[in-house]
């Protein structure tokens, strides 16, 4: 279940960052994905930035999650 939900996860960020925006709260994550448990997604999101798929941002007030690949400090597919 655990790689199934993380592969959920994933394709969602990837879907979301095509856009503008790349950075997203936790609590976008849960609604990106209704039917799935908040804690379970919790869960994965941890061990996503464990593994350095995804990377917190913070703007000093605010801190988001983002794709690695699209931290604004590497060039990478979500560079302008």
């Amino acid at each position: 279940m655990s790689d199934d939900l993380k592969t959920k996860v994933l394709d969602a960020f990837r879907q979301k960052s095509t856009g503008d925006k790349k950075m997203y709260y936790i609590k976008d994550v849960v609604r990106w994905l209704p039917d799935e448990d908040r804690h379970a997604i919790q869960t994965v999101v941890k061990e996503l930035l464990d593994e350095d798929v995804l990377r917190y941002w913070s703007s000093g007030s605010s801190t988001y999650l983002m794709l690695a690949e699209c931290f604004p400090k590497e060039e990478g597919p979500c560079s302008p």
